[in-house]
């Protein structure tokens, strides 16, 4: 079965969430994500240190595009032969205490258990001052996108074929150890956000949730996109927008956003227009390279 199919075998009858956070009246969040061995990471390629620190961050991430911030979290630890091992433990316990520490959050409980491959889940509660969804586009939305895209790929193509440089090391960082735009989450809130999500499955396929959640159409300008020299000449165009794990936010607003917030880039990168015709989620998305319609061949990362 396909993802989706799996899902929808468990909403018999219900439409299922569109949004990876639920919302708990009046200001709580709750998201939780997984990491596990062989087919997110390899111990080979990741220390304890750095799962530590993704878990948290791909979690952080689903709660920032909700706009709001952590507090809390349970950990689930499925504890190899290996992962079981003092030092390897030790390593990760600690990185996860410091990582807490930043984001402001606190562990207050989980489980563990032996697994044959290492299984690490984690669940986090925030709260936000207003909740953003995927669904609360307005026709006439700018389409923006934070930071930029393709780095992920880039850096897991370079593990998978042991590509070593200098000039691929913050590519190979930004895979083994994304980072989440929740210090973002409170000067956005000065703008008018109708919706959002984060990039976790690329930008081919999470636009397409974001249009099809708001009703309506995206028309992206793929000459606006902060793309870094080396992904694109390493990946090209599919390469580059089918990059998951980005952690960056794209969200629609009819705000003009200033170019850079905290430091991070802000680029507007297409617009959303209100359709009342029920479509497919790959038909949503126009991607535009100059006058021509580009049509990608590969759509990303898919989890089955």
């Amino acid at each position: 079965m396909k993802e989706s199919e799996v899902i929808h075998a468990f909403f018999k009858g219900q439409i299922p969430p569109d949004d990876d956070c639920h919302f708990i009246l009046p200001n709580q969040l709750v998201t939780t994500d997984s990491l596990v061995e062989g087919t997110h990471f390899l111990h080979d390629w990741s220390s304890p240190a750095q799962l530590a620190e993704k878990l948290i961050e791909v979690n952080v991430s689903d709660i920032a595009a909700s706009g709001g911030l952590p507090e809390i979290c349970f950990l689930n630890l499925g504890l190899s032969n290996l992962s079981k091992k003092d030092e390897w433990v030790n390593d990760f316990s600690n990185a996860f205490r410091k990582k807490l520490k930043t984001h402001k959050m606190k562990l207050v409980g989980g489980d563990t258990f032996f697994s044959k491959t290492t299984h690490l889940t984690l669940t986090v509660i925030g709260t936000c001052k207003s909740h953003w969804t995927r669904s609360g586009g307005i026709n006439g939305d700018y389409l923006y996108l934070t930071g930029h895209i393709g780095d992920s790929e880039l850096g897991l193509q370079c593990l998978k074929n042991q590509t070593k440089g200098k000039e691929f090391q913050r590519a190979i960082k930004k895979h083994l150890t994304p980072r989440s735009r929740s210090r973002l989450v409170e000067s956005l809130h000065k703008f008018q956000i109708h919706a959002c999500m984060d990039l976790t499955d690329g930008l081919i396929q999470d636009s397409q949730r974001l249009a099809f959640a708001s009703g309506g159409e995206l028309e992206i300008d793929m000459t606006s996109l902060p793309i870094s020299k080396i992904a694109f000449q390493q990946l090209g165009w599919d390469g580059v927008l089918g990059s998951g794990e980005e952690l960056e936010l794209i969200f629609l607003s009819n705000s003009i956003l200033p170019k850079e917030i905290d430091r991070v880039k802000i680029t507007k990168i297409g617009s959303f227009t209100k359709s009342y015709i029920k479509r497919k989620e790959s038909s949503l998305v126009r991607f535009l390279n100059g006058n021509q319609i580009y049509h990608p061949k590969k759509i990303g990362y898919s989890h089955f």
